[in-house]
Parts: structure tokens; sequence; C-alpha cells
């Protein structure tokens, strides 16, 4: 009676998905079985469910291919919503079997059982469940036809992102069957370019772009894409236009001014009206710049076009937009620029007003970190000038992923990856540990925060770590952004409980994960250690890199009113 999970995994191998990330569990027995028989399919096991969702996202993300991620019944499959929040408003593909009671046992007082159909609601992009079968009868072909949909969902025409199937099952779950023999299963593609073909409003943008004389060319969340860069490389070469490339757009190679969050941050307020646009184009997902968002919230362009592939929610982030276009984005970039209305311009004013204001700030973030003590600031300017070229790098949220946007100047090589979709601390370094399975022949750097790390240190809870993996942690002594922020400063008492002071140690933790640790104090240690850091290793290695959290406070307090 269990026969249907063989097809379901035989439609996956078929399809060529290369990786399951699997829970421990009774219900899901016959899933397990089903999935382990295939030598394509790379199984992971990771205890924990929540770990296990990011595992699985941060293997996605680097393929753009669903991953399978299976629980067993009851909470456990509660306890994949953070990660499957975060693929869907990343758009990130996962495809989630969740084994459940039969439907007769639903609410009876059964042993771990919720109600699982549609439990991640609008989280996802489809909800299935596969029908439960009693002995000796199956139905293959609906199987299949489910499992084929529920992949394509997964990375469809209009959306991309994650996809439940319920599996109810009944008991006896290990009287497994054997291997069958299949009736030929045809085939699917899951080619992500199957996308929208329409050109909408090309007209319209053309003429904008015509009368227009401060282009900007807003680029958000994003996974690399080397067609968009060298589409978007033609028309900054051509016209006077800036192009703002957010640090996890993955298009900082084409960025006009890598240091735009720190302009728009530090920046005097005459110069920043200098720089309003009268012509925005925006792409691509949310933005870390707090400052870029709070900048073009206070403005209105004549003409903001927003392009996106989705049909159901209108994104007008900054409360100006004034076109939307559906359509698939790589192919309508490429038809824009290849139009004949371009000129080639020696004299770039916006661009040069732009530049100008990019190497003032250079010369002041120069002069003031020189001057300042060991801190995060510090550290974090260092650490991010020695990235290896190649480097991919994976950002947790709060403080790291902010000193990376306003501090780094990449490399076109480098990558940078941050789960910006929900913004949760939780998963980071999860979601790390995936995305360095998923490229084994590539060093993967975390920056990450202490209270980040500890609080998903069951991601290091597997049977094999990926010794690519090189882990950098800002140990600030638990949460020490909300000092950064006026209000919470206001409520003097109540801190401690915005905050999460903690006399957890990095090092006790590594040593019980089998991770190699490293600690620096000061800055003339600190590129000695990194060079420790990135040496072969064959176990992951963690950088810690402690402040004195008065020191840190006011170091970082001095950054925060910087001017130029």
């Amino acid at each position: 009676m269990h026969e249907h999970v063989l097809t379901l995994a035989k439609v996956c191998e078929t399809a060529g998905i290369k990786h399951a990330v699997i829970c421990p569990g009774s219900r899901s027995a016959p899933l397990v079985y089903a999935f382990t028989q295939y030598t394509n399919i790379r199984c992971h096991s990771v205890v924990d469910e929540r770990s296990a969702g990011f595992v699985a996202l941060g293997l996605a993300q680097q393929s753009n291919v669903p991953v399978i991620l299976i629980a067993t019944s009851g909470s456990a499959c509660l306890n994949f919503f953070p990660a499957v929040a975060e693929a869907f408003y990343q758009k990130i593909p996962l495809l989630i079997l969740t084994a459940d009671r039969p439907p007769e046992l639903l609410n009876q007082q059964d042993g771990q059982m919720i109600m699982q159909k549609e439990v991640y609601g609008k989280h996802v992009i489809a909800s299935h469940e596969l029908l439960c079968y009693d002995e000796n009868i199956t139905y293959d072909e609906l199987t299949e036809r489910i499992v084929k949909s529920a992949l394509l969902e997964c990375i469809g025409s209009e959306k991309f992102g994650p996809v439940h199937i319920n599996v109810p099952l009944r008991e006896p779950l290990y009287d497994l069957p054997k291997m069958v023999d299949f009736s030929p299963i045809k085939p699917i593609s899951l080619d992500a370019k199957n996308r929208i073909k329409k050109m909408p409003l090309l007209a319209e943008l053309s003429e904008a772009w015509a009368h227009s004389k401060k282009r900007l060319i807003i680029i958000g969340q994003m996974p690399p894409n080397r067609q968009m860069s060298a589409h978007l490389q033609k028309l900054t070469d051509q016209d006077d236009v800036v192009v703002l490339g957010d640090i996890v757009s993955n298009q900082l190679s084409v960025c006009s001014v890598p240091h735009f969050d720190a302009i728009l941050q530090f920046g005097n307020k005459s110069i920043l009206t200098e720089l309003e646009p009268d012509f925005v184009l925006s792409i691509g997902g949310s933005l870390v710049s707090k400052a870029l968002k709070n900048w073009l919230k206070k403005q209105q362009p004549r003409y903001h076009f927003r392009l996106q592939s989705e049909t159901d929610i209108v994104v007008n982030t900054y409360q100006n937009l004034t076109h939307e276009i559906i359509t698939d984005v790589e192919p309508y970039l490429h038809t824009f620029q290849s139009l004949r209305i371009f000129k080639n311009k020696e004299h770039k004013p916006y661009t040069a007003l732009w530049i100008t204001q990019e190497d003032q700030l250079l010369t002041a973030l120069h002069t003031h970190i020189q001057h300042t003590n060991w801190s995060e600031p510090k550290a974090m300017k260092m650490v991010l000038s020695q990235l290896p070229a190649n480097a991919q790098v994976q950002l947790g949220n709060s403080s790291s992923v902010r000193w990376a946007s306003w501090l780094s100047i990449p490399h076109p090589t480098q990558t940078f990856f941050s789960n910006r979709g929900t913004s949760g601390i939780d998963g980071s370094l999860s979601t790390a540990i995936g995305a360095a399975m998923a490229k084994s022949s590539e060093l993967v750097t975390l920056i990450i925060g202490d209270l980040s790390i500890f609080y998903d240190q069951n991601g290091f809870w597997q049977q094999m770590l990926p010794a690519n993996l090189k882990i950098i942690v800002l140990n600030n002594q638990g949460g020490n952004i909300f000092n950064w922020i006026e209000g919470p400063k206001k409520f003097p008492n109540e801190l401690r409980y915005f905050t999460t002071p903690h006399q957890l140690s990095i090092s006790k933790m590594c040593s019980q994960y089998g991770i190699k640790h490293q600690l620096c104090t000061d800055e003339h240690q600190l590129l000695s250690q990194l060079h420790e850091l990135y040496a072969p290793s064959n176990q992951p290695v963690l950088l810690e890199l402690a402040f004195q959290e008065q020191d840190n406070l006011l170091a970082i307090d001095a950054f925060k009113k910087l001017r130029f």
C-alpha cells in the first residue's frame, strides 16, 4: 500500500532532483526508504527540523532546482515553517513532503497528529495531498500527476518557491515494498527559463528614458545572473544612468556606486537632494539598505517602472510607482537595451555626481576607520577587504549584513547571500551549511553574530559537516544591534528584554561539534588569523572576533555619526 511513495521518489529522480534533506521519524519511514533507493539523489540527514529547512534552502539557493524536504507527522512539519516562509519570499524552490496519519485518525486523540493539510497556508505556491491507500491498493498515475504538478509549480512560469505535499500513510509503516518495475515515467523539464514572454509597455519605457536626465536603476536581492549583468552593463556604457545594486543583488560587478548605502546614510541633505532621480527602474527582491528605502520614499520621481514576473502582488516599496511591467525580466532588459534609443555619451553628469560622493565617502571612511580602536566597524572593514576574490559569502541578519552593505568593496567574482526574505536570524548558519554542501569544491564564508549562531547551533548537529565552510563570528555578547537603535535606549529598564546578554562559550560549542576554533581579540592578530582561517582544512573552521562591550558600543556610536 506504500508503492505510491516509490512512484513519488521516481518522478523526482527522473526530473533531475539531486538533494533530499531528511529528518528522523517513524511515520515518514516509507518516504525515507523510497528516496534512499536512488543514488542520483543525495540524501542528507539533519536532526533538527528548523535547521533542516534552512539547510534545504541553502542547497536550493545555489542551484535554483527544487530540493526535497521530508518530515514525520505532527509538530515536526511546523518547525519547517521559518524556512518555508523565507523560501517563499526569496522565491527559492523547495518540495516539502510531510508524512501524516490516515484521515480516520485525524483529531481522534491519536498520537503525534496535527492538521497538516495546507498547514503552510499562503506561504507556499501550492499545497497538495496524496491519497491514503489500503493494502494492495494504489494509483500510481495519480501520484505521478500530483508530483509532476508540484515540481513544475516550484519553478512555474509566474512564480518560484516552495510547494507542499502532505502524504498520509497507514500502518504497518515498515512493511516496505521492494523496488517495483515502473511503467515508463515521462521526464519533465525543470528548466527555470520557461517564463512569461510578454513585452508590455516597451514604448512607454523607452519614451520615459529618452525624456529623463537622472536615471536610476535599483537592483534588489536576486541570485547571480551573468546575462542580466551584461544587459545592465550595456545600459551604463551607453547612457547617463546609475545602477545601485544592493549587497545581496549579486549585480555588484555593474553597480556604479558600491557604497551608495553609506552615501545615503551619512551624506548631507543638500547633496542627497541633488542625487534625487527623475527616472527609476526597480528590479529584484527586497533591499538591505534602509537608507535607500527611506530616501526614495520621500520622493516622487516623474517615472518609476517596476519590472517583475509575478502578477498577484504589486511591489510598491517606495510608494511612488508609476508603471508596473509584468514580464520575464531578463529577456525584457535584453530587448530594451537593444533598442536604438541610446547614445554613447562621454559626458555623464548624473553618474559623475554619484562618483564624486563615492570618492569623498571613501576618504572619510578610511580616515575614520584608521583612527578607530578594535571594534566591529574596524574588524568588518578588515575582514571584507581580505575575502578571497571568488568568495561566496553568506551574511547573517542584524549587524553582519549591514556592515557588509556599508563597508565592502566586492570583487566582481564574489557573491553575497542572506536570508532577507523574512530577515530573521533563525537559520543563517544552517543555510550556509546547505550552500557549502551544494558547492563542495568552493569556499563558503559565513559572517554572523554570536546570538544568531547560538540560536541556530543545531545546524551543526549533522553526521558530516562540509569542510569548505569558513565561519566568522562577531561576538558582541548578545544582540547589541538593539543598542544602535535610538528607540530601545529610551527604555533602559527594559533594555535587557530587547537584548540578549549571555555567558555562552563559542569555543565550547566548537569543541562539541568538531569545529576548529580560532580567537581574535585585536587588529594586530586579524590578518594572520584570516590567513589561517582560509588555509586548507579537513573540517569547518570558525574565527571568533571578540570585542569589549563598552569600547565596541562607543566605536559603533562614533561610526553612526560619521558625516562627509
